[in-house]
């Protein structure tokens, strides 16, 4: 093999090389936006779960409110029957107190079992709103990594070419493609 040849030999080496550290560079871009896209779906299905179950828990609430109204109704009616059955009259008085206060404490459980939904809600929605952040989060950083991938891309071939180049350059004023540059030699010599 003569110097010409293995001049080119060397150029096509690093020319091939550029080429797959720029393929290299943009298929790691496309693999990490892919690898965000599917976080990013998963952080969108979280955020959706809980949305979801932030209305269960508004509804379960709703179904144990009425539950303890219903409790309560019971027991006011029979707090009621027991006033009754001891001969006094059931509407005035201290019975009657007694039969109000028994309705305040229902009211008061059943704001409590609502309240305490609320809050469960309240719990789920804001873990489905940090959720969605991270899936957009998650899209930008996919998007940046594409971006990425084809800078480096660029970059690579732009840094091959200038290898290349300089290479040849070389390999020109050592006369391995003819005579050197400023000289009228055409032997080789290291």
């Amino acid at each position: 093999m003569n110097p010409s040849q293995i001049g080119g030999l060397g150029m096509g080496a690093t020319a091939g090389g550029s080429l797959m550290q720029a393929f290299g560079g943009l298929s790691t871009g496309f693999a990490q936006k892919d690898m965000y896209d599917y976080q990013a779906s998963i952080a969108k299905l979280n955020e959706q779960i809980d949305k979801q179950n932030a209305e269960f828990a508004v509804q379960q609430g709703e179904q144990q409110a009425l539950k303890v109204g219903m409790q309560g109704r019971f027991q006011a009616g029979q707090i009621k029957v027991g006033q009754a059955s001891s001969g006094f009259d059931v509407n005035s008085g201290s019975n009657k107190q007694v039969q109000e206060s028994q309705h305040m404490i229902t009211r008061l459980d059943t704001d409590i079992v609502r309240s305490n939904a609320a809050k469960t809600a309240y719990g789920f929605k804001e873990q489905g709103a940090v959720a969605g952040a991270q899936a957009n989060l998650y899209t930008m950083a996919g998007d940046n990594a594409m971006e990425a991938g084809f800078m480096n891309f660029g970059t690579s071939i732009l840094g091959g070419a200038s290898s290349v180049s300089s290479e040849w350059l070389k390999g020109q004023q050592m006369g391995l493609w003819g005579s050197p540059s400023g000289s009228d030699s055409t032997a080789y010599s290291p």
